[in-house]
């Protein structure tokens, strides 16, 4: 098969590419006109790699796509900061052009990749994704998903699938996980409340893999997964072993949930009064993230597409740590 890979350039799409490529597919990478398209060093010396760069807002400037069998739309404006209009252009306008293009051209399957963000974050364990209600509307960037997974799944033209990662993808490339090294390294990376809070893990590795059963699988079309790894780790759990990967203390800040929401929304507020425009160090979103319980269950994913992630988080980690020693 072609495949577009809308996204290339960015931390899970260049793992999507390789793998794809791996698979023994055809593989059009779709990367910004203005994007760095460093994580595509791998992809691009493969002569079955084609970079292509476009504009996905712009409806015009995808005319000049080759032709592809099925899609996987992994282009996003990510944020939780910030006005609604950018996020529109990007992560709806584009979808929708995505999909007109993808049918234009005769393409069969197309793989929304969006996020367990559409979900407000109330506590759940082993939680089944396709009755957990959509239910976040303060946040922008969700209702952009939203907006997003709704055109795909009502498009009856394409094979629409929904995949949302875990709640925290990483690996080798995650332009974030520098960040968590170094204030794990330095202890200061707090906890909220105990750090017993627990989540799903997404090793990038694991899944690339399950897009990929989700763009060729029977089953899919129609049908929403949360890929991720086994096992239902804490925060605390998963720090404690990076720190141990560091040879460092594990973290022992904590911050009870209630004071670092408030501390998030105050810092929103004086960001919009004193620096319009800036993205704050910390929001109200974040504060929340390791608050309360975001576990779902993978038994979808394990049923209809046959995902057995080959990866523990733990291994994962290690694998990342080392990718960016």
């Amino acid at each position: 098969m072609r495949i577009l890979v809308s996204g290339a350039h960015g931390f899970i799409g260049s793992h999507l590419c390789e793998h794809l490529l791996q698979c023994g597919h055809e593989v059009v990478g779709l990367a910004s006109p203005w994007g760095d398209i460093a994580n595509l060093h791998n992809a691009s010396s493969h002569p079955a790699f084609t970079l292509a760069r476009c504009d996905i807002a712009d409806a015009s400037t995808l005319a000049t796509l080759p032709g592809y069998d099925g899609a996987v739309h992994a282009a996003a404006r990510v944020a939780d900061w910030g006005p609604w209009e950018p996020l529109v252009r990007t992560n709806v306008v584009g979808t929708r052009n995505l999909i007109d293009h993808a049918v234009a051209t005769g393409a069969l399957r197309f793989v929304f990749i969006s996020s367990v963000s559409v979900h407000r974050y109330r506590g759940f364990r082993n939680a089944d994704p396709r009755k957990t209600p959509r239910d976040q509307r303060t946040l922008p960037y969700a209702r952009s998903k939203i907006l997003a997974e709704d055109l795909v799944l009502g498009e009856r033209r394409l094979e629409g699938v929904v995949v949302r990662p875990g709640l925290w993808p990483f690996g080798p490339r995650d332009r974030k996980f520098p960040q968590i090294i170094e204030a794990v390294r330095r202890g200061v990376l707090p906890l909220v409340g105990d750090g017993n809070a627990v989540l799903n893990t997404a090793y990038v590795t694991n899944l690339v893999r399950g897009i990929g059963l989700a763009l060729l699988r029977l089953e899919a079309p129609g049908r929403v997964y949360v890929i991720g790894d086994e096992g239902i780790p804490s925060w605390r759990e998963l720090f404690d072993h990076l720190a141990g990967l560091l040879g460092v203390s594990p973290p022992w800040l904590s911050v009870p949930a209630w004071l670092a929401c408030g501390i998030g929304s105050a810092v929103e507020h004086a960001y919009r009064i004193a620096a319009p425009g800036r993205e704050p160090p910390l929001t109200s979103y974040r504060a929340k993230l390791m608050a309360r319980d975001v576990h779902f269950d993978l038994s979808a994913a394990a049923r209809e597409l046959g995902y057995e992630p080959p990866t523990s988080w733990q291994v994962g980690l290690d694998e990342t740590v080392r990718a960016m020693a």
